[in-house]
């Protein structure tokens, strides 16, 4: 399941490189303590979640002005954008489910399978 998922992220990342959407992976594995952390802070509705299991990933997409990804002089997108939605759409035809359908919480940033 894992080398599935590791083959759909690829696929993503491609995509929204083809396409000029840059984006970091800011959660990949999550701890048991980190997810307990983020149920009790109201951020996730499971104690056991795709992150702990690999299985899930958060993304950021980054507008850069060059091709350096140094955080400090980038501008990370943390509010709604389009772009989220097309690498979404994109994660959901091939089999993935995309937070951002969800409703509480919903999270743009989550891909997981």
């Amino acid at each position: 399941m894992r080398w599935k998922f590791l083959g759909m992220l690829g696929v993503l990342l491609v995509f929204g490189w083809l396409k000029g959407i840059k984006v970091i992976c800011f959660t990949f594995y999550r701890s048991p303590q980190d997810q307990k952390a983020e149920f009790e802070a109201g951020r996730s509705r499971v104690i056991f979640g795709k992150h702990q299991g690999w299985l899930a990933v958060d993304l950021c997409i980054v507008d850069d002005e060059d091709d350096d990804l140094i955080v400090d002089r980038n501008e990370l997108r943390w509010s709604t954008d389009p772009r989220y939605t097309e690498l979404g759409l994109l994660w959901e035809l091939m089999g993935g489910t995309w937070g951002g359908r969800w409703k509480d919480p919903r999270d743009i940033y989550h891909f997981e399978l």
